[in-house]
């Protein structure tokens, strides 16, 4: 192979490594979800695209957003870094229930912002969701089944039968942060654990849920899914 073709070669394989990554960047990523603190919303064996342009840019290996145009709002589905401390260091997923300057109360899983309960309202009949231990099998759970209306956002929420709904008390969003709760509310380290979130965090917010693999293999159901914000 002669010198210009060589040199034609390695700059096409350096354009093409860079728009990749350019891409996964600043643009989208697959997420995939292991355990069930988004249950019902998403489900564990989902990988979930994540829009990483939605409140801002980052460059790879930082901690914090160089450039935001936008913050999340109540009830966006968001992909953050892992907080300081957290036992894990991978991304976790949550929704939003509460911006800076909010106050935000949990009573029992009904979650409650600025003094005002959010409206929830009991799915009657019976409730079951597949839920898998890291490394462990597939097995069904009893559940409580809410749905709440977080404007203009509505989804379910689920509780465990019998057991407190990780209560928390009053406590104000400072500037700048969000706080963060899972839709299976006594299944979910979140903003009860490790507090507000700075919005510079915040990786991006939640699109698709690409596809998805559950105790029978395939969910031909969730292909393509978008994500109920």
């Amino acid at each position: 192979m002669d010198r210009a073709k060589l040199v034609k070669e390695l700059k096409g394989w350096t354009l093409t490594i860079v728009a990749v990554l350019a891409f996964r960047t600043l643009l989208y990523e697959a997420v995939y979800i292991p355990s069930g603190s988004m249950i019902p919303t998403l489900q564990i064996g989902d990988y979930v695209i994540v829009e990483k342009w939605a409140y801002g840019a980052r460059l790879p290996f930082t901690s914090t957003a160089q450039v935001t145009w936008s913050s999340p709002k109540r009830g966006d589905i968001v992909v953050l870094l892992a907080p300081p401390g957290n036992p894990r260091d991978d991304d976790l997923i949550k929704r939003v229930v509460g911006v800076g300057g909010d106050t935000v109360e949990i009573r029992d899983g009904h979650l409650v912002v600025n003094g005002e309960p959010v409206p929830r309202e009991r799915v009657p009949g019976p409730c079951t969701y597949a839920n898998r231990p890291e490394n462990g099998d597939w097995r069904e759970e009893p559940c409580v089944d809410f749905v709440e209306r977080l404007e203009p956002h509505r989804f379910h929420t689920h509780c465990t039968p019998w057991l407190p709904c990780g209560d928390v008390e009053s406590q104000q969003v400072p500037p700048g942060h969000v706080w963060l709760a899972g839709d299976h509310r006594d299944h979910s380290a979140d903003s009860r654990v490790f507090g507000p979130v700075p919005v510079g965090r915040i990786k991006g917010r939640a699109w698709m849920a690409l596809a998805s693999w559950g105790p029978r293999g395939i969910r031909w159901d969730r292909l393509f899914h978008f994500v109920n914000h």
